[in-house]
């Protein structure tokens, strides 16, 4: 079983590392393994199985990069702030 951080699964399956944060906060994105408070790594079997599975294509369709701050699109995480947040 190899394990994949979430910057490599952003790069291989065109999701953002931030899209995943928010997954795992909803409970609703791949499985993945927590080993300390900062430390999250993917099954790659997992996340082929999550991906191809039909039932989410859902949450793989509300990734619109067009709602995307352009300021963020490099890859960096930070905070992106919209109107409604100030």
């Amino acid at each position: 079983m190899a394990l994949i951080s979430p910057s490599t699964v952003a790069t291989q399956y065109g999701i953002s590392s931030a899209q995943l944060r928010q997954w795992r906060r909803q409970g609703v994105g791949p499985e993945y393994f927590q080993f300390t408070a900062r430390t999250i790594s993917y099954c790659g079997d997992y996340l082929r199985d999550w991906f191809n599975d039909p039932q989410n294509a859902e949450l793989l369709a509300e990734k619109d990069p067009a709602n995307v701050d352009p300021s963020c699109r490099d890859g960096r995480v930070r905070r992106c702030r919209r109107e409604d947040d100030r």
